[in-house]
C-alpha cells in the first residue's frame, strides 16, 4: 500500500511538470530599440578659428642700392567662417564656405647706400587681413571628415619705404593695397557631438604682385610680391537636419 501511494505522488509531479512546460509563457516581448542613426554633414554652419599667419613677401625696388630683398612676415591670424555641407553618400561630403581674418603679419628691415650719399632706407611690409570664397571636397568616416578647400582670395596689404640723408629726411613712400588672388589647403574636422565640430586645417594665400607709386620722382617704383601661409584650429557649430523619427514596436 505505501508503495502505491508514493508511486501516486510521483506520477502526479511529474505529470504537473509536464503540463506546465506545455502552458505559454508570460514573458513578454523584447522593446525593440532603433539603431543610432548615422551621423550626417549636411547643414548650415557657423564657427571662429585662430592661428598664425607666415608670409613670404618680395619687395624689388629699382635704384636704392638692391634690386630684390624677402621680408618673412609673420602674425597672429584670428576671424571667423560660415559654411554650407550636403553629404552625398555614406563617404563624400560638397560643400561652400566664405572667412575673414584679421592678421598681425609684419616685418621690416633696413640697409645704407654709399652711392646715394650714404642714404639709409627702411623698408616694411604688412598684412592688415585676409578673406576667401571657397569650393570643398570632403571624404567623411563617421564624425571625422579629411577635406580640400580652394577658391578666390583677397586681403589688404601695405608696404613702404623710407629713406633719409646724413639726418635729413629723404623721401618717402607707402600705399595701402586691396589685393585678389587665390588660395588651397586642407584640414580634418571632427564631430564632437551632433552639431559642435573641431577643425585644423592649413591654407596657401598667392596675391601676385602691385606697384608702389613713385618714390621721390618719377624714376623708380617699390614693387611687392606676396604669398601666405596660414595654419589655424576652429569650432564651428553645424546646424545639421533633425533625425528622422522611427517607431518604436
Amino acid at each position: 500500500m505505501r508503495n502505491l501511494l508514493l508511486s501516486t505522488v510521483a506520477f502526479a509531479a511529474l505529470a504537473g511538470s509536464a503540463f506546465a512546460a506545455d502552458l505559454p509563457s508570460r514573458k513578454e516581448a523584447p522593446v525593440y530599440v532603433a539603431p543610432a542613426p548615422a551621423f550626417s554633414w549636411t547643414g548650415f554652419y557657423l564657427g571662429a578659428d585662430i592661428g598664425g599667419a607666415f608670409g613670404s613677401t618680395s619687395l624689388h625696388s629699382d635704384w636704392t642700392g638692391w634690386n630684390s630683398h624677402s621680408l618673412d612676415t609673420s602674425g597672429v591670424l584670428g576671424g571667423g567662417y560660415v559654411g554650407y555641407n550636403y553629404q552625398l553618400n555614406q563617404n563624400f561630403v560638397l560643400g561652400i564656405e566664405g572667412d575673414f581674418q584679421g592678421t598681425g603679419a609684419s616685418q621690416s628691415f633696413s640697409w645704407v647706400t654709399p652711392a646715394l650719399g650714404g642714404a639709409g632706407f627702411t623698408a616694411k611690409s604688412s598684412l592688415d587681413w585676409l578673406a576667401s570664397i571657397n569650393g570643398r571636397l570632403g571624404v567623411s568616416y563617421d564624425r571625422a571628415l579629411f577635406y580640400a578647400i580652394g577658391g578666390a582670395a583677397w586681403a589688404q596689404g601695405t608696404a613702404s619705404l623710407t629713406g633719409t640723408t646724413t639726418g635729413i629726411w629723404y623721401g618717402s613712400v607707402s600705399k595701402t593695397a586691396d589685393l585678389s588672388g587665390w588660395d588651397v589647403g586642407g584640414g580634418v574636422e571632427y564631430a564632437f557631438t551632433p552639431n559642435w565640430v573641431g577643425r585644423v586645417e592649413y591654407r596657401y594665400y598667392d596675391f601676385g604682385n602691385y606697384n608702389l607709386s613713385p618714390w621721390v620722382n618719377t624714376l623708380t617704383a617699390l614693387r611687392e610680391q606676396s604669398s601666405v601661409n596660414t595654419v589655424r584650429v576652429g569650432l564651428a557649430y553645424l546646424f545639421s537636419a533633425p533625425a528622422p523619427v522611427v517607431a518604436k514596436y
